[in-house]
């Protein structure tokens, strides 16, 4: 039975009946439960605030867009590196199509300099709020060799993003190591060889990366750590290493008949893994409910209680080969077309018609005792059209051996076939 807040805010010191795979009775302890530190807190800007809250709607809109109502497959991405690396190209762009960008951002109501000083600041925040947890997150920009990239855009990709802008020879088949080694630095070896190959016709990659270790507020003792039953959403059961706190610690905790919220925290308490769960196990059920106006009740309305956390130990690598189907679902269409009208802000020199190829998505996680340590990598990759073929007679040489036959026209029946391998 899942059960109200109000009964959570009665029982306090309790152990919960709902959601009993999580929570069951105390193990022998190896140490004391370690507790939380300190957090550098601040308060928010107004427009950190409004990119904060623009953050939470594109992160949910994305997980329902990637099917998180339907598929049984695991998901697992970085909304705030999809997020960066979209507000960083944006700024390529100027009138309908960066109103796109904003759009999708869920920027409304913020000028370009106001979304960019507002990226700048709130990732200083999360850098910054919690000197326990590890967080990186870094921007590059490579661009083919020979173009000149209009200052402005520059400007703004150091100011607001710190992006590492460069040339790259794109025709250079070692390119692809270029940035797949500083995506790899970026994510502490996590995320490794995700871009496969460099197109002819690309003129750049905009690239964010992003990595985080939290140890968990209370650790959980490894020999606490058996194998246990794990319900799938068929019904079917497996044996996973489930963790065991062993005994209570405080957690916020949101009930409802028809769902349970938890937060377990790291460190300061500043970061947590948010989870969302429900007695049956059906997620078509439980996805729909992940709301902004709902995860703002679940987190404004949680109660503290001392509960005994048991949780599985996994590890999880996510791919999304090109996000761009979900983006234009998302409302971002011109972008990925050859619209006139694309990155006029990108390049000084003249170029053909530009547009979004792939947007690359890359994600990893590893949840233990200790904590959890989690990386991921978004590229955009904007190539050029390709020139049409010039117009005039063309020599074609048959200067190397060949295979030839003869045939007729209308059956497509062949008479004859051959190879000429030496005309002498």
């Amino acid at each position: 039975m899942i059960i109200h807040k109000k009964t959570i805010q009665r029982s306090m010191g309790r152990t919960f009946s709902f959601v009993m795979f999580l929570f069951t009775a105390c193990l022998p302890k190896e140490e004391p439960l370690s507790g939380p530190v300190e957090p550098n807190l601040r308060a928010l800007s107004l427009s950190e605030e409004k990119l904060s809250e623009a953050n939470t709607h594109f992160a949910i809109t994305l997980f329902q867009q990637l099917g998180a109502t339907s598929e049984t497959k695991n998901i697992f991405f970085s909304p705030y590196s999809i997020h960066q690396a979209l507000a960083m190209t944006m700024n390529g762009n100027e009138g309908e199509v960066l109103q796109e960008f904003i759009q999708i951002l869920q920027m409304e109501g913020m000028s370009l300099e106001e979304a960019n000083q507002a990226v700048k600041d709130l990732t200083t925040f999360l850098l910054e709020v919690d000197a326990k947890v590890k967080l990186n997150i870094a921007n590059g920009i490579w661009y083919k060799e020979g173009y000149q990239v209009k200052p402005p855009f520059k400007a703004a990709s150091q100011k607001y993003f710190q992006a590492e802008v460069a040339p790259l020879d794109m025709f250079n088949p070692n390119s692809v190591n270029i940035i797949n080694n500083w995506i790899a630095n970026q994510t502490n070896n996590l995320i490794r060889e995700m871009l496969d190959f460099i197109p002819a016709n690309a003129v750049m990659y905009l690239v964010n990366a992003i990595y985080f270790k939290g140890d968990w507020t209370y650790d959980f003792p490894k020999a606490n750590t058996k194998k246990e039953k794990f319900n799938l959403r068929d019904g079917r059961e497996i044996m996973v290493d489930m963790m065991n706190l062993g005994e209570p610690a405080a957690f916020k905790v949101f009930g409802s008949p028809a769902h349970s919220y938890l937060e377990i925290p790291y460190s300061s308490g500043q970061y947590t893994m948010g989870i969302l769960v429900n007695q049956s196990g059906d997620l078509s059920q439980l996805a729909p409910l992940v709301t902004v106006d709902n995860l703002k009740q679940w987190r404004d309305e949680a109660s503290e209680a001392n509960l005994i956390l048991k949780m599985p130990k996994f590890k999880m690598e996510y791919r999304i080969d090109n996000l761009a189907g979900d983006l234009e679902a998302m409302g971002l269409i011109k972008p990925f077309d050859f619209h006139p009208e694309n990155f006029t802000a990108l390049f000084s020199n003249p170029t053909e018609a530009l547009k979004i190829s792939r947007v690359i998505h890359q994600s990893f996680i590893e949840v233990d005792e200790r904590g959890t340590e989690a990386a991921a990598a978004t590229i955009v990759e904007i190539i050029e059209r390709v020139n049409a073929a010039p117009s005039g007679p063309v020599t074609f040489t048959l200067d190397r051996p060949f295979i030839f036959f003869i045939q007729e026209k209308h059956s497509g029946a062949i008479l004859f076939m051959g190879k000429m391998e030496n005309p002498t």
